[in-house]
């Protein structure tokens, strides 16, 4: 199909056997059939030449980092229990402020070392008696070594703590599943007509040679397909239905290493309980409240008796309701994203007893969520970030946008704040989808920070989760991926950050939803850019 032209404002546009409807948002629909339609409008598709570029160049820096290996059997993969953990270069003694590394020494089941990189490591420092933890920064040696990098923050003691999350030979396998099809979701799409609705098969491609309604936002080379059901036109899609199949690519052997016992197995640690000491005063030091534009780093904190004290800077606490009250007043606060962000919203609903909710006339978990508050002039929203986002079951489609365009409709000001979070549900779809989606989105900060500069933009990072199931399309490596490409993309941005993969990994919670006391912690880090 060639390309058709798309204006910014209402226009319609006729060619032979094909039809364009695009809208102010750039966004359009078409009815196409599965042949060539002779002459149509065309486009400059410099700008999509561009984004396919960007998209290669960053596909192919993380690709260099994943294994390219098969299992062949089950002996020759990573072996926790059979890898070494110790202190690289020990020391007679640590300062708070003080950097430690370890280093990791792979082995086979057989005990034989290993030649290559690419497991899945996560790794920790902690001390349960203060109910403190940090995250370790993992350098991967590509040799079968890595180095472990963390920052002492408390004073007392430290225990290190290394796990095994996938092997490499399950990540190569992953990765290849990831990239290579569309077979985890299922989508259906509901059509509506007077009194009358049907259901078809829809997706992000399709092999069928069926007459299709095509979904496309041309601004940003998104695309999306339904079947087009007879006698309905294609602008009368409603709704979405979205189910995983729990269909798998992978080879029964390599399925067998997704058994419990071998996700996130523990390595023998060989380091005893480290004593850090209070040195040159570091106990005083002042630090600036945390704002937008300091940039996301790993670790960026630590927590002590859950709270999180971040490293660069200092996060504002909001324990009551006049505390909040009185940091969001006057505020206009977009949230965007998955159950994570809804999560801040119900936080918001349960403790601003003056936040009246509207009923949006939605249903579903995923609807939109709207909130008021007229003494206060407070607005608070959330809205679910678009496909692919997984529902399972009918969620309406009518106001239905990408963040980037969620992003374009918003004019921005000193009270403007916006918020998002993107990553799990494009866990379970190739790797390219998520990476032009959040180079679209930088296109749209980049946009909205030209006409307001003051705005405040957050973006929060994916959380940890239990790692209990649905590995093959839910594994926390893809969040692990999904991390490395929002660190590169969104570099350089005056944005701040709530990083809930380094923050979860820290409070060791292992939970895609975490309880209220983490999530209070999440809020007063986006309350603290705000407000500062």
């Amino acid at each position: 199909m060639k390309s058709l032209l798309v204006y910014k404002t209402y226009v319609l546009s006729i060619a032979v056997g094909c039809f364009l409807v695009s809208t102010m948002y750039h966004q359009s629909f078409k009815k196409c059939s599965n042949r060539e339609n002779g002459i149509i409008l065309k486009i400059d598709t410099k700008k999509a030449s561009e984004i396919k570029m960007r998209i290669s160049r960053i596909f192919n820096h993380i690709d260099q980092r994943i294994p390219k290996v098969t299992l062949i059997d089950k002996d020759s993969a990573t072996s926790a229990t059979n890898s070494k953990v110790f202190i690289k270069t020990p020391q007679n003694r640590y300062c708070v402020g003080d950097q430690l590394t370890v280093q990791v020494d792979v082995y086979d089941h057989l005990g034989k070392r290993k030649s290559y990189g690419g497991d899945y490591l996560r790794a920790r420092i902690s001390n349960p008696d203060m109910r403190a933890g940090s995250s370790g920064r993992i350098e991967d040696l590509n040799n079968g070594t890595y180095h472990i990098h963390f920052t002492l923050f408390w004073e007392g003691k430290v225990v290190v703590t290394v796990f095994l999350m996938h092997p490499s030979e399950v990540v190569s396998a992953l990765w290849k599943s990831r990239n290579s099809w569309y077979g985890q979701v299922d989508y259906v799409g509901k059509f509506t007509s007077k009194d009358k609705e049907i259901v078809t098969k829809c997706g992000f491609a399709f092999d069928k040679k069926e007459e299709l309604c095509e979904y496309a936002d041309h601004e940003d080379d998104e695309y999306f397909y339904c079947v087009k059901p007879k006698n309905f036109s294609c602008g009368s899609l409603t709704e979405l239905k979205s189910t995983k199949t729990y269909a798998s690519q992978l080879s029964k052997l390599e399925n067998s290493l997704f058994t419990r016992s071998n996700v996130r197995v523990e390595i023998p640690v060989n380091i005893s309980a480290i004593d850090v000491v209070l040195c040159n005063g570091l106990s005083s030091e002042k630090k600036e409240h945390c704002k937008t534009g300091m940039g996301l780093e790993y670790p960026s904190g630590h927590v002590m008796e859950e709270i999180w004290y971040p490293k660069g800077c200092t996060m504002k606490t909001y324990h009551s309701m006049e505390e909040l009250n009185a940091c969001m007043k006057g505020k206009f606060i977009y949230m965007f994203g998955d159950s994570t962000t809804l999560q801040w919203m119900k936080y918001f609903e349960k403790n601003l007893k003056t936040l009246k909710l509207l009923n949006i006339y939605e249903s579903g978990w995923a609807q939109k969520h709207l909130g008021v508050d007229i003494a206060r002039n407070i607005y608070v929203q959330w809205k679910r970030h678009g496909r692919p986002f997984v529902t399972l079951d009918f969620a309406s489609v009518r106001e239905e946008r990408s963040i980037p365009r969620e992003i374009d409709i918003i004019g921005g000001s000193p009270y403007t704040v916006i918020a998002f979070t993107i990553g799990v549900h494009f866990r379970l779809f190739p790797v390219h989808h998520y990476i032009r989606r959040l180079l679209n989105i930088r296109r749209a900060i980049e946009r909205l920070l030209i006409r307001s500069p003051q705005t405040k933009v957050i973006i929060k990072t994916e959380n940890t989760s239990e790692m209990v199931n649905e590995f093959e399309g839910m594994s926390d490596f893809y969040g692990y991926i999904h991390y490395f490409i929002m660190e590169i993309i969104f570099k350089d941005l005056n944005v701040g950050f709530v990083n809930g993969w380094d923050m979860t990994t820290a409070f060791n919670l292992n939970q895609r939803h975490p309880p209220e006391p983490y999530i209070r912690n999440e809020v007063n880090m986006l309350m603290t850019y705000i407000c500062t």
